[in-house]
C-alpha cells in the first residue's frame, strides 16, 4: 500500500498579514508588498474611462498595465494631465491622487 502525502490546508499561503514565500525550498514568512509595489488602488471603471479618453485622442493606455505597473500608470497620468483635453486632465488628476495616496478620495467634476 502506498503512503499518501499529507493534505495541505487551502490557507497555507497566508498567515494573517504575512505571506509565505519559497526560499531555497523552505516556506518563509515575509511581509506583504510595500506600498510602492502594490497594484494601483483605483476604480476599474475610472481606468477604463481614462483608456477610452486616451484612445479618442490617439494615445495608448492599457488598463491592465496601469492596474499593475505603477510606473507606467504614473507616466500615462502625467502625460494626459499635461497634453489631454480638460476632461482627460481632470480624470488624470483623480487617478494621480489614487496613485499617490492609495485610495479614491477626490472625484473629478462630471
Amino acid at each position: 500500500m502506498s503512503a499518501r502525502p499529507p493534505r495541505r490546508s487551502a490557507r497555507t499561503s497566508f498567515l494573517g498579514g504575512r505571506a509565505l514565500v519559497q526560499q531555497a525550498g523552505e516556506p518563509v514568512a515575509c511581509g506583504l508588498l510595500p506600498e510602492a509595489e502594490r497594484p494601483l488602488q483605483a476604480e476599474l471603471h475610472s481606468l477604463e474611462r481614462f483608456a477610452a479618453l486616451m484612445a479618442s485622442e490617439g494615445w495608448a493606455a492599457h488598463v491592465a498595465a496601469m492596474a499593475f505597473d505603477r510606473i507606467y500608470a504614473r507616466e500615462r497620468f502625467i502625460f494626459a494631465r499635461r497634453h489631454g483635453s480638460p476632461e482627460l486632465a481632470s480624470l488624470a488628476m483623480h487617478l494621480l491622487y489614487c496613485h499617490r495616496y492609495g485610495r479614491a478620495g477626490w472625484i473629478p467634476p462630471a
